[in-house]
């Protein structure tokens, strides 16, 4: 890398990530560019860069952006050793990735053996909560990351543990993505509706709109519920989405 300082746009095909994105980042604090000229460009600097690099091994791991960046400042931070909590994480991955070639390569060369322990993440689970327990442990608010681990206790004894870290997963995406936006009229926030719709008949149980209707008031009238989703943004990022969520069941944004 070299010393020169990239501009939204260059940072952004470097990393793939959208210059939306980086406005977000900047605007919460958690990336802001170190050098701001006259005329109001923004520069991010190899410093800059590190620290997007670790902000993306995080979010590689399942924290939110508020979580990181509470982590990224505590006192007692250490870079390289959050660095090297992550190297076993990306190890198993690699490793997932070469039994899954090995698998595809046999295939093509006519086994017929059938055998499918390849695309298991367990080891990759296993780790991520290890790591993630270690790291609020090390540099976490307990008592806050506590509450945050309470919100759906009662449904992950239900389901498999992949499949509710692939929602926690999804769920951190789906929410700071909505709390980019202002109006929870408009048709990109009422297409997001629609996909947590969907995703909750897929994945749990069917939602129609008047069972979406009360999750929308439940997300507001319970804490563990409002807390959750609060921490992907502003703090009345509930009543956002609960706003949305009657506009959509009400078919007046159609």
């Amino acid at each position: 890398m070299n010393n020169k300082a990239l501009s939204v746009h260059e940072v952004a095909e470097l990393t793939g990530i959208t210059n939306r994105t980086l406005h977000y980042y900047d605007e919460i604090g958690l990336l802001k560019p170190s050098i701001v000229t006259e005329a109001k460009y923004r520069l991010y600097t190899n410093d800059d860069l590190a620290r997007l690099q670790e902000i993306l091994f995080y979010r590689e791991v399942g924290f939110a952006l508020k979580e990181i960046s509470t982590l990224m400042a505590a006192e007692m931070y250490t870079r390289e050793e959050a660095l090297k909590r992550q190297i076993q994480i990306l190890e198993a991955k690699k490793e997932r990735i070469g039994a899954l070639i090995e698998l595809v390569e046999g295939r093509i060369a006519g086994k017929q053996e059938i055998t499918f322990e390849a695309f298991s993440k367990s080891k990759i689970i296993e780790l991520q909560a290890k790591f993630r327990s270690e790291i609020i442990e090390r540099w976490g608010n307990s008592k806050y990351y506590e509450e945050f681990e309470k919100v759906f206790s009662k449904k992950t004894q239900k389901i498999q543990q992949e499949i509710w870290l692939d929602f926690l997963s999804w769920s951190q995406v789906f929410f700071e993505k909505l709390s980019e936006y202002k109006n929870p009229g408009c048709s990109d926030v009422q297409d997001m509706v629609m996909e947590w719709q969907e995703y909750i008949s897929e994945h749990f149980y069917k939602c129609d709109n008047q069972l979406l209707s009360y999750l929308g008031e439940l997300y507001i009238s319970d804490e563990r519920f409002s807390n959750y989703i609060n921490r992907f943004g502003k703090n009345s990022l509930a009543n956002f989405f609960n706003e949305a969520i009657k506009i959509f069941c009400s078919g007046s944004n159609k």
